[in-house]
């Protein structure tokens, strides 16, 4: 379909993922769905290759599974090795589709995540590429009632919204640590926590 494409398949299945509610259908259904999880991931790379290499917006193709027209939050990262390099998107949707919402996170991802440098393009071959769908984010009154791996946690402060994503780490106390830095929240304010269920689609390591 895109470019450098053939390298976007799954190096891990989507996460397995409790569903407690209606809400959380879609991600079961694109956990039992791989055709649909390689054409989240396949469009994520093309959307951030394009945006980095042309300073192009790609237009969503025609041909994707139908699960990918409905509605979701999604966050698209991508890492160098083991650290991170960037990662951008939303915990509940903001466009009209999930094609849509994963186009925006890859290109916000490529060059407008404020903690990291833009993706230059002599870095794409190095980056592994993630595409995560969540669910809308459910209140608890205790973080370490969560799953770590299964799942993740955000966290709202006084001036912004922090996330640790399902999948980005197995050790609860710093799931929430570093979803607390991320919402900016200091020592004596107040934290509201919330869980975060998703799936998560990888590519290869670069260099495998």
């Amino acid at each position: 379909m895109m470019r450098r494409l053939e390298r976007a398949f799954l190096l891990a299945a989507a996460l397995s993922v409790a569903v407690p509610s209606a809400a959380d259908d879609l991600l079961a259904r694109l956990n039992a769905d791989p055709e649909a999880q390689r054409a989240a991931l396949a469009l994520g790379r093309a959307a951030f290759d394009a945006w980095c290499l042309r300073h192009e917006r790609l237009a969503i193709p025609d041909d994707l599974p139908p699960i990918l027209s409905e509605r979701s939050g999604a966050f698209v990262s991508a890492t160098v090795g083991d650290a991170p390099r960037c990662c951008m998107g939303s915990l509940y949707p903001t466009r009209a589709t999930l094609a849509a919402e994963i186009v925006a996170a890859a290109i916000a991802a490529a060059g407008m995540d404020a903690r990291f440098a833009p993706i230059e393009a002599g870095e794409l071959a190095g980056l592994r590429l993630i595409v995560s769908v969540v669910a809308a984010p459910e209140p608890v009154a205790d973080p370490m009632t969560l799953k770590p791996g299964r799942e993740g946690v955000a966290v709202r402060g006084e001036r912004r919204w922090g996330v640790s994503l399902p999948g980005e780490t197995a050790h609860q106390r710093l799931m929430i640590e570093w979803a607390r830095i991320r919402a900016d929240v200091r020592e004596g304010e107040v934290a509201h926590y919330y869980r975060v269920r998703g799936v998560r689609f990888l590519e290869e390591h670069a260099d495998e």
